[in-house]
């Protein structure tokens, strides 16, 4: 074990992902909320959850089922051994089941802390204990979220397979680009979310969903953000299957879009939504919108405009 710190506080941001057409391969930071993660080292071997606030008692504490605790077990595994321990107590700040990246917050806090703890700096080795732990909460591999926690910006994942190289690529976006995420009174488990996605797929939709990813790429990195708007409403194969599922969430997605949003898509397996504008006084209208149409179909639901985060996973408390 190399050289690190004792005790260590870190937060891991909020991310959305998807955007219509890149389910499963694109992620974005954001600015505000996020997940604190406190973690020391102990001479008890393994990994141990003492405390967990701001989850209604909602989330486990053993472990092997808690996602911080298996993405640190994961690095403690591989530069710690059976030495020492690791305990953490995490405070959630992003709300469950809402489609705003909180377990992949909570893997990718686990991850970056038990590596500062343990002397490991380097985010991208981290990578896979990260990906252990989010597939801690829905049992299946999915690099989008807890990559763009980790890392910050908007990141593409070629692949989240365990056994491959896990390789994202941060991608160019202009600074000017604001996400509008609506967050409704509901919530969506991702294991429902995904239930219902269709098991094959026609060549010629794939085809299209593939082309429409291709594009929305282009589009933000060139900053043709009324392009990249219109790739969002591309997605044939994903969001058309859960919308359904989120009560009034046609009639806020409507709502966003006469409001002004370039476009509007799930964040990630919902219930949120999510709106792509740019830096204007009308971004908060924007989200307003939304929150109007929801009420009508009784759904509270409140809005705020983000930048990117491309800071991710850091010391709590710091810009490092």
């Amino acid at each position: 074990m190399r050289g690190g710190r004792r005790r260590i506080s870190v937060f891991a941001p909020a991310s959305v992902a998807n955007f219509g057409v890149g389910f499963d391969v694109l992620g974005a930071a954001l600015d505000g909320p996020g997940d604190t993660l406190t973690a020391w080292l102990t001479r008890a071997p393994g990994v141990r959850v003492v405390s967990i606030s701001g989850d209604g008692g909602r989330l486990p504490r053993n472990p092997r089922l808690n996602t911080a605790a298996v993405s640190a077990a994961a690095v403690l595994a591989e530069l710690g051994g059976r030495r020492v321990g690791i305990e953490l107590s995490l405070e959630k700040g992003l709300p469950l089941s809402s489609g705003l990246g909180s377990s992949a917050a909570s893997a990718a806090a686990g991850a970056y802390a038990a590596g500062l703890l343990l002397g490991e700096r380097d985010r991208l080795k981290l990578l896979g204990a990260a990906l252990k732990g989010e597939r801690a909460a829905d049992g299946s591999w999915h690099g989008d979220n807890v990559f763009a926690a980790l890392l910050g910006g908007f990141v593409l994942v070629p692949s989240s397979d365990p056994g491959g190289t896990l390789a994202p690529v941060s991608l160019r976006v202009p600074s000017r680009v604001r996400i509008v995420v609506v967050i409704p009174g509901l919530e969506l488990p991702t294991r429902r979310s995904r239930g219902v996605l269709p098991r094959t797929v026609s060549m010629g939709a794939h085809t299209a969903h593939a082309g429409a990813l291709a594009r929305l790429v282009l589009a933000l990195s060139s900053g043709d953000l009324p392009a990249a708007g219109a790739c969002l409403l591309a997605d044939r194969l994903v969001d058309p299957k859960r919308l359904p599922l989120v009560r009034g969430g046609r009639a806020a997605l409507d709502a966003l879009l006469d409001a002004g949003a370039y476009g509007v898509c799930l964040a990630g397996a919902g219930p949120s939504l999510v709106g792509l504008t740019e830096e204007s006084r009308d971004a908060e209208r924007i989200g307003r919108a939304a929150v109007v149409a929801w009420k009508r179909s009784g759904v509270a639901a409140r809005a705020r405009v983000h930048r990117i985060d491309r800071r991710g996973t850091r010391l709590a408390g710091t810009r490092a």
